[in-house]
């Protein structure tokens, strides 16, 4: 096994060398759209939600805004008060707030390692900014198709956690297992929750950068694999590709939407700690995507839904110049809690 380990990363070592020197403008050209990517919409879709999401595992903010999704939670295999919180942070803000959310709870005591890993299936996705606005209206050209998508995905990925709960219950696998106390948390401070927090999407945009290399590189020197490397590496690579592919185009976007890409794994792998398992995440990918491809199919049967994507694209990418309402939800929430520990902080006169 170390072996093949090795080999792996030579090989992965020798290729990312080599694509700058056979194709250096395609890598150019895709470093650019990385670091367009990474200054424009993500930096607004990720930065503010980590912030958002340390702010309100941390304070306890997170559990009485996620009561309501606590059922689901518990569903999936999480009993903590503070799961329906961290479900809540993926359905509106994606998957790097809900691992940063999972990670903190962990490291807070509020979350057993095992409960977090059933619940990173069910709130490991892309935004609602993402999906609807860059996705559906921006690619596709329908915001109907980008609703569509996200709720698609969304209850795809509860629906694979409910199933993997059931099949293997989190209590019966860790009966034996003693949990280790957690370490004392540091008092929080929003100075150190800001500085975290650029630290990571950071560490985000440096996956980015890098699949968006190997894509643009691997898609210049063998153009049939292009497509499906991007699919497979990088999401918002792969959906811009399939966004062109005519009326197959809002189908191959659910499923590089399902795929979430090489990418995206190993991004919440960044930021949970080694203690949370992630089998049951890369397991619940394999039921994601037929279950979402079916999910979107059904959508299509409901009212306004024979929208073709193809008949709607836009001949070039919509310019978004207004904040997306789940981020301006988030950060108007994440102000008031903000406002309120500074209230409890200063003494009275």
């Amino acid at each position: 096994m170390r072996y093949l380990q090795r080999t792996l990363f030579v090989c992965i070592a020798l290729l990312t060398g080599i694509l700058p020197f056979w194709a250096p403008e395609a890598c150019a050209q895709a470093l650019r759209e990385g670091l367009a990517l990474c200054g424009a919409p993500l930096l607004l879709s990720l930065f503010p939600f980590l912030i958002v999401s340390t702010l309100l595992v941390r304070s306890g903010g997170g559990d009485l805004l996620g009561t309501l999704l606590r059922p689901a939670a518990r569903l999936a295999g999480a009993n903590a008060s503070c799961a329906g919180g961290v479900l809540l942070m993926g359905f509106t803000g994606g998957f790097a707030p809900a691992a940063n959310a999972a990670a903190q709870a962990v490291r807070a005591g509020r979350l057993s390692p095992q409960q977090a890993a059933c619940l990173l299936p069910a709130c490991i996705c892309s935004g609602p900014s993402f999906v609807i606005l860059t996705v559906g209206q921006g690619m596709l050209g329908s915001t109907g198709l980008g609703i569509r998508l996200f709720m698609v995905q969304a209850l795809a990925g509860w629906i694979s956690a409910v199933i993997l709960c059931r099949v293997h219950p989190p209590a019966a696998q860790n009966s034996n297992v003693m949990v280790p106390a957690p370490a004392a948390m540091p008092p929080l401070r929003l100075d150190t929750v800001i500085a975290d927090a650029a630290i990571t999407y950071c560490k985000l945009c440096g996956f980015i950068l890098y699949f968006r290399l190997m894509t643009g590189g691997l898609g210049a020197i063998w153009p049939k694999i292009g497509l499906p490397a991007a699919m497979v590496l990088e999401v918002c690579s792969g959906c811009d590709l399939v966004s062109r592919a005519g009326r197959w185009a809002s189908w191959l976007c659910c499923a590089a939407i399902s795929l979430q890409g090489t990418s995206v794994l190993l991004q919440v792998r960044t930021i949970c700690p080694a203690e949370i398992s992630f089998r049951p995440l890369l397991t619940a990918r394999l039921l994601h995507l037929p279950l979402s491809l079916l999910l979107f199919r059904l959508s299509l049967w409901l009212p306004g839904g024979n929208v073709s994507a193809g008949a709607v694209l836009h001949p070039a990418p919509v310019v978004l110049r207004r904040v997306p309402p789940d981020c301006a939800v988030l950060v108007f929430l994440g102000c008031c809690l903000l406002a309120c520990q500074l209230c409890r902080a200063v003494p009275e006169t």
